[in-house]
This record gives C-alpha cells, structure tokens and sequence, in this order.
C-alpha cells in the first residue's frame, strides 16, 4: 500500500513540474524588469520590439528589459513602454535638423571641401569660390604653377649668364694688365657674380599668410607678388577684409625680355583671381594704363576687387562673397574659423546675420513649446497600465 502512494505522489509531482515548464507567449516580470518571453522559453533581445499581438513597438535594453518614460532615437516611450508614434511636424522638424546638421562645416568636412577645391582649380584657368578658404586653395594652385614658369622662364639661360659674367672677368683682367707700363703684372680677375640674376623669386607659407614673389635683386623691391592672408577671424589683430591681392610693379623689370615674361605671368594670374573674361579685361587696361585708381568692379564669379595704383605700383585686391550657390540671400553661409586650427590650417564657420538667428531661435521655441504641449495631452490620454498581454498573464497567475 504504500508503494502505491509513492508511485501516485510521484505522478502528481510531475505531471505539476510539466505544466510549470508550459509556457505561452506574452509578457512577464522576473522581478527586475518586463521581458517578452517566447512559447519555446526564450526572451526578447535588445532593440526595438513589435508585439505580435497588438502590433505596438518597444525598446528593449540589454537582457530584453522594456524601457519606458524615455526617449530612444528620437521616438518617446510612454510610461506603458510602447513607442509614441512621431508627427507629420516632428518628421518635418526632424528632417530640417538633419539637413542643417549635415550641411554644417566641421574640421574634416571643411579640410575635404577645400581639398576638392583645389583639385577642381587644376582642371581650370580661373579660381571660381564664393568662400574666401576655398577661393585661397585655388589660387595657391595657380601661384604655384605660374610663378614656378615664370622663374623657369627667367632663368633658363642661367649658363649662358654664368659664361659671360666669367668672361668679362677675363676681359676685365686682361685689359688691366695691358694697362700697366711694362707688362709685367697679371690684372685681377674677381668674378662677380651678384648681377648674374637680375631677378629673384621669393615664395613663403607659415601660419599667418602664404605671398609668392618675383623681386628686382639690387634692391629687394618686388616686381609682381601675389599674397593672401589664411587669417579669417575678424577680432584678430592681423586679419584683413579682402581675400587675396596681386601687385605688379611694371616699370622695374630689369629688362625688355624680363618684362615680357612677367607680363604672360600677370596676364594668368590676372585671369586665375578675376575670371577669363575680366581678367583679361583689367589685363588690357593695366598695360594700356587706362587702369584708374580706385576702380570697383566684380570678378566673373560674383565676386569683389578694387585697384589701387600707387607709386608705380598696380594692385588688385579681390574680397569674396562668402555665398554659397545653392543658399538664399537669407541663409548666407561663410567659412569662418583660423586656418591653422585644422591639419591644412583651415576650419570654417557660419556667416549670418544677427537678425536671421534671432528668427531661427523664436521658430525654435514655438516648435518646441507646441511639440511640449502635444506630448502632455498625449501622456495624458495615456494610461499608465503595463502592457495589456502582461497585465493579462498577471491576473492569470
């Protein structure tokens, strides 16, 4: 007989274990957190969760815990877990942050912005930026290019030069000789060479400004020099208005040949800062010196430059607009940041005017005091139950 009550109570022990080990789909609470558990036992993992049942999206944390009375990727969790569906407004706000966001210049966005600028210039005669950094870029390719065909140019006889110097040397020493009375001291033959160049080039790049020049040797005086200043920050003590400047000082090449050859070089240079069609223009104005002081005009891209003539001197400043082509007059953005506070010495900014972020600040605060306003009247029609399948399978237990 009491084998027969062992066997029994074992039967009901387990048929009891087997119907704890059954399990249906829905949500339970382990004590620590709601899990959605599978018929097979498991649970939910991490990220973002529709209920099969009622069709209603979740968060889930690490360990497949539901998160609730927060915000995930944008999208609010109500204090039930489920995820509020974003408006029509919010998609739209969403998508004008996006943009704004992604069309704001960075360190890295700006160093790559202006490495396709110069890259673009090669492929042309003339820079074509409206922002004062990347108009810079192009022309350093063009100051490259030019000034290095100008020096080969001008000293592309240097052996020749070399020669003649020497042998005036000789004939210099041989006719001293022949000046002395009895012929028996040899004259002295000095080689000089410091008029063997009577040009030079100069070209720097530091911190503060990049300048390429061609000068006169005997006195430093520059003939042609093209500089810009790669200081953009309007409160430095060293920061100048115009983007780039190109003077030519014409009268004091050394020689006709000389003169010619600087003047093929100004004349690209001319057309590199102003365009193909004004900078021929000043080019044939400037040589016919017909070129007035203080002239204004614009550049074939839209942007300014003034002329200045001043002890034989010819300069031309070009200040650029700091537009971009694709930007309304009212959104006007610029680069404005040092150069030399990224890895090619340029970052950028934002050019707007004071007025124009006074409107986007108030267009922001209605935006979010209305968007505060819904997510009350939302959280109030909520109500703050668990989900239903888990409210269910706790009423059940």
């Amino acid at each position: 007989m009491r084998k027969k009550i062992f066997v029994t109570s074992f039967i009901a022990v387990s048929l009891s274990a087997a119907m704890g080990l059954t399990s249906f789909a829905g949500w339970v609470n382990d004590g620590n957190g709601w899990l959605y558990q599978y018929d097979n036992g498991t649970t939910a993992g991490q990220g973002w969760f529709t209920d099969p049942e009622t069709g209603l999206i979740y968060h889930l944390a690490p360990g497949g815990y539901m998160m609730s009375d927060t915000e995930v990727e944008g999208y609010k969790l109500a204090s039930d877990g489920h995820r509020l569906e974003k408006t029509e407004e919010q998609l739209a706000k969403e998508a004008r942050a996006a943009e704004k966001k992604s069309s704001r210049p960075t360190p890295n966005k700006a160093k790559l912005a202006i490495d396709a600028a110069a890259a673009e210039a090669k492929t042309r005669a003339f820079a074509a930026s409206n922002l004062r950094v990347h108009y810079q870029a192009e022309m350093k390719v063009y100051m490259d290019k030019y000034f290095l065909e100008m020096a080969n140019e001008l000293y592309k006889d240097i052996k020749e030069r070399r020669a003649k110097v020497i042998e005036d040397a000789k004939a210099a020493a041989e006719a001293a000789s022949l000046a002395n009375e009895d012929g028996s001291e040899t004259g002295d033959m000095s080689i000089d060479f410091t008029n063997m160049y009577p040009t030079d080039t100069y070209s720097g790049n530091d911190n503060e400004a990049v300048k390429y020049s061609i000068f006169r040797n005997e006195d430093k005086q520059d003939i042609i020099a093209a500089s810009y200043s790669k200081i953009v920050k309007q409160d430095s003590e060293k920061y100048v208005p115009y983007t780039f400047e190109l003077a030519y000082n014409r009268g004091i090449a050394p020689s006709e040949e000389d003169r010619n050859i600087l003047d093929q070089g100004y004349q690209k240079l001319l057309v590199a800062s102003l365009g193909e069609t004004k900078g021929n223009e000043i080019y044939e104005l400037a040589l016919a010196g017909t070129l007035e002081d203080g002239h204004t005009d614009t550049t074939d891209t839209e942007n300014s430059f003034a002329v200045m003539i001043k002890d034989g001197v010819l300069t031309i400043r070009v200040t650029c607009s700091e537009k971009v082509a694709s930007e309304s007059s009212e959104e006007q953005e610029g680069e404005n940041a040092d150069a030399q506070d990224s890895e090619d010495g340029t970052t950028s900014s934002v050019i707007t005017s004071g007025q124009n972020n006074q409107e986007e600040n108030q267009d922001g605060q209605t935006e979010t005091q209305a968007e505060q306003t819904e997510e009350q009247s939302e959280e109030q029609g909520e109500q703050a139950d668990q989900p239903e399948a888990a409210t269910e399978e706790t009423s059940a237990e």
